[in-house]
């Protein structure tokens, strides 16, 4: 596909993007996240397309389909992740006039405020270096590669101390939750 006709197609491509990705799930930047990610992949890409624009429509659609449920997989990759995405969500809107709550019910919100509450608890009971690892990972979404650098230790070392930590918020969870 020549420059000229991708550029062109760019707007209803993003557009499709975004739709895709908010039938997957509600939060709008995520949304605009995994639409940047396709065009970027399909910008690369573009000397390979045929030009047949229903067929470039039809695969930003896969591409953003695909993208989107890989970042619900990697919310979901561990029940940690789900906690600390929660922990950043609530700290997000503080200060702020909060939005419509997503809870359905009011035990789903006590539920939640409780298994925010258990995270942070067995987060505290962590070792320094792995609450550290742990947040750099999962918080701020670095590589082992850069967490090792910042801690001036093997990227292997890294991930040992990641799997150790997991290991242990998920006994501190199973024990609190008792």
């Amino acid at each position: 596909m020549d420059r000229l006709k991708y550029i062109s197609l760019v707007t209803e491509l993003r557009q499709i993007a975004v739709a895709r990705a908010m039938s997957l799930f509600d939060d709008k930047d995520d949304a605009e996240d995994v639409a940047g990610e396709v065009l970027l992949k399909l910008w690369e890409r573009h000397k390979d397309l045929r030009d047949n624009a229903d067929q470039v429509r039809h695969l930003a659609d896969r591409m953003a389909r695909n993208l989107a449920l890989n970042l619900l997989q990697h919310r979901r990759r561990h029940p940690i992740l789900r906690i600390l995405y929660r922990q950043d969500s609530d700290e997000e809107g503080k200060g702020n006039i909060p939005d419509i709550p997503d809870w359905s019910t009011p035990q789903q919100y006590i539920e939640d405020k409780e298994a925010n509450s258990i995270g942070q608890r067995a987060m505290s009971q962590l070792p320094y270096n792995w609450r550290r690892i742990v947040e750099m990972r999962e918080r701020e979404d670095m590589s082992f590669a850069e967490i090792a650098q910042v801690m001036g230790t093997s990227e292997s070392s890294c991930r040992g101390m990641m799997s150790k930590a997991r290991q242990r918020m998920l006994q501190l969870i199973s024990i609190m939750t008792r």
